[in-house]
């Protein structure tokens, strides 16, 4: 089973190196790892021309923007499955022959997604998240949003090449949310699955076009859900203040499927189950308000 991973940059260093490294560390022969560089000028295409990999695929296509590249790696593509890893995002190792394991073992299974987790610039893990629930329905209707139920992790996920195509494609309508879109269309086909397992780290670094472009990300999902099914005015009402948007979260519980390593069998296996919305603990949430309350006590009032 062929495995396409693709990559976009512009500028990318330093990160560029570490993203590489992630994913060429892996031993898996079939893999084919299309990088799309939109005219560098930092280093980062003296960089990638150094690698000496024959699975690496480097391709210069000055001027073109993010989803653009995207959606011409995925439409040149050979793999039987693909993913995309932003320029500064990290796979863990043995992500890519895990991935083949359970597309081959799971026919039916058409995307998968791994456990959150976040690393900061050093590329030192800070987070990691609990297993959670993603209802198929929720998905479709738009409602995984930062304002809502939290936002799908793009680097952690993997799908068929068919299902990419009965979607049709990101949608280069859209500037900063093409992703997101994206994922309402391939809920329409089938459920997303959750693997109890890590795959990939979003790097946090505060230049992550997600923080400082917010607002335009934020308009941008608007104007995809507009014509969606919205939540309940009460749940909406809710998720107005974030203490109750978590709580919100935590009290979601929904059958949704998702494939764990069983140690007893010593192989991975699919179940559906009830879990919750939130990728946070009760616990973690506790401490990080309990941070919030006393960093709000040591800021001076006037």
């Amino acid at each position: 089973m062929r495995i396409t991973v693709v990559t976009t940059t512009l500028n990318a260093m330093p990160y560029i190196a570490d993203t590489t490294r992630s994913v060429l560390q892996s031993t898996y022969s079939d893999l084919e790892y299309m990088i799309i560089d939109a005219g560098s000028c930092d280093g980062t295409l003296e960089y990638l021309r150094s690698l000496s990999d024959s699975r690496v695929q480097l391709h210069v296509r000055k001027g073109s923007g993010p989803y653009e590249a995207v959606d011409w790696g995925f439409r040149h593509a050979t793999g039987d499955v693909h993913a995309w890893l932003n320029g500064d995002d990290l796979y863990y190792p043995g992500t890519i022959s895990s991935v083949a394991q359970l597309f081959t073992e799971f026919p039916d299974v058409q995307w998968i997604t791994g456990l959150p987790s976040f690393v900061d610039a050093e590329g030192r893990c800070t987070m990691v998240a609990v297993p959670s629930s993603y209802p198929r329905r929720y998905i479709a209707n738009g409602w995984f949003t930062p304002s809502v139920f939290g936002s799908l992790i793009q680097e952690s996920m993997f799908w068929r090449r068919g299902l990419y195509e009965r979607a049709g494609g990101l949608d280069l309508g859209y500037e900063l949310a093409a992703d997101f879109e994206l994922w309402t269309r391939f809920a329409r086909y089938a459920p997303l699955v959750a693997v109890n397992t890590l795959l990939a780290a979003w790097r946090k670094h505060g230049s992550n076009r997600s923080v400082t472009m917010r607002s335009m990300y934020l308009e941008d999902v608007e104007r995809a859900t507009k014509d969606l099914p919205h939540i309940t005015p009460f749940k909406r009402w809710l998720c107005r203040c974030e203490q109750a948007r978590h709580v919100l979260r935590l009290a979601e519980w929904h059958r949704t499927p998702y494939i764990y390593f069983s140690m007893t069998d010593s192989r991975w296996r699919l179940c559906t189950g009830f879990r919750p919305i939130s990728r946070y603990s009760f616990q973690q949430l506790r401490m990080e308000y309990r941070a919030t309350r006393e960093r709000a006590r040591r800021i001076p009032h006037f």
